[in-house]
């Protein structure tokens, strides 16, 4: 199940509502909240064991999407995987996230057999990790072993002994464009309090208003045990009266792209380009109307005829958007797995694309 609108983590069940499945729910609807991610593991033992059933099975009878989630450790990555393969079925779980901190620092190896444990047994399962928000502090986490299998990044913004949300926010995103696969970022903001300082709810609001004008599909929040406390409550209220819709956005440039290369339209591609844009593709670079439809002609009759083109992630970012995206097997037998596009748009209209892709 994908994520769209407000979430918070619990950390401690027993802390949130004394524990209570029914006063946690009613309180999540009142919030307007769309999800819940809950802790089930901690390293390679469960975790809230007894709170976590009754819980997840009343969010999710009143129609709140429940994740797990669980703090790895990386010294027993199989351990790991298996009770988080456990606790994701007996729970039935709408989706898990994997917290990797400073312990899993320089394990790449542990990190590629706990993903590939996890995702040999579920598929296509949505799995997110959350982690430090500017990776480029922590060069030696290992970023591509993780969100090379991961659905979602869930990045900590906690702009701890600052008060500049939407500027860290921004930062956190730009610096994960340099990591690759880029896969959708559902962000964590701070709604606690550490060593004396605290946010202030405006900068809550902030957050809030910059994940949603950037077209980030949902935030997250940490935690329930502190925000919804009576030291967190202006936290929680800010929180819940934000209206965050969650109806379907108007259709992106994505969109429209995506649908006239699958209806073979190159009249409708091309009008989708500036008239002075520049396409720049791993083989050529064409430049202005003529050369766009050039490239587009060559894709779809020789290169890719007959093919389905599918968008499996995207990051929005101002006018910026990243794609990662396939195709199906074209009538030649040939197909595109993890093509990379970079489109930049101006006045509603693409101003310069980067494709990278490798037919094969």
């Amino acid at each position: 199940m994908g994520l769209e609108g407000k979430g918070y983590y619990i950390w401690k069940i027993h802390n949130c509502e004394g524990g209570d499945a029914n006063a946690i729910t009613r309180r999540a609807i009142d919030a307007g909240l769309s999800h819940v991610l809950i802790k089930i593991a901690d390293g390679p033992r469960a975790y809230n064991v007894d709170l976590a059933a009754p819980l997840v099975d009343a969010l999710k009878g009143s129609g709140i999407a429940v994740w797990g989630w669980q703090f790895v450790y990386g010294d027993e990555p199989f351990g790991e995987a298996d009770i988080a393969y456990h606790r994701i079925q007996t729970l039935k779980l709408d989706g898990f996230v994997v917290n990797g901190e400073d312990a899993y620092k320089g394990k790449h190896q542990a990190a590629n057999a706990y993903m590939d444990s996890l995702r040999t047994r579920l598929g296509n399962y949505p799995i997110a990790l959350s982690s430090y928000r500017y990776p480029n502090y922590h060069t030696t986490f290992p970023w591509v072993e993780f969100l090379s299998r991961a659905t979602y990044n869930m990045p900590q913004v906690y702009w701890v002994q600052a008060h500049n949300p939407a500027e860290q926010l921004k930062r956190s995103i730009a610096q994960f464009q340099n990591i690759y696969p880029v896969v959708p970022i559902i962000p964590t903001g701070s709604a606690y309090e550490e060593y004396g300082w605290k946010p202030d709810p405006r900068e809550i609001l902030d957050f809030l208003a910059c994940a949603r004008e950037i077209g980030l599909p949902a935030a997250n929040f940490w935690s329930w045990d502190y925000a919804g406390s009576d030291a967190g409550r202006g936290f929680w209220n800010v929180i819940a009266d934000f209206g965050w819709t969650t109806s379907a956005p108007p259709r992106d440039i994505i969109d429209h792209l995506t649908a006239a290369l699958n209806r073979g339209d190159v009249q409708a591609l091309t009008q989708m380009y500036h008239p002075s844009a520049v396409l720049v593709t791993t083989q050529n670079t064409y430049i202005g109307t003529a050369g766009i439809r050039r490239y587009y002609e060559e894709l779809l009759t020789t290169e890719l005829p007959g093919a389905d083109f599918t968008v499996e992630t995207r990051v929005r970012e101002g006018n910026i958007r990243y794609i990662r995206w396939d195709s199906s097997p074209a009538s030649n037998g040939r197909a595109v797995q993890d093509g990379y596009d970079t489109i930049a748009m101006r006045l509603g209209l693409i101003q310069y694309h980067s494709r990278v892709y490798r037919v094969s």
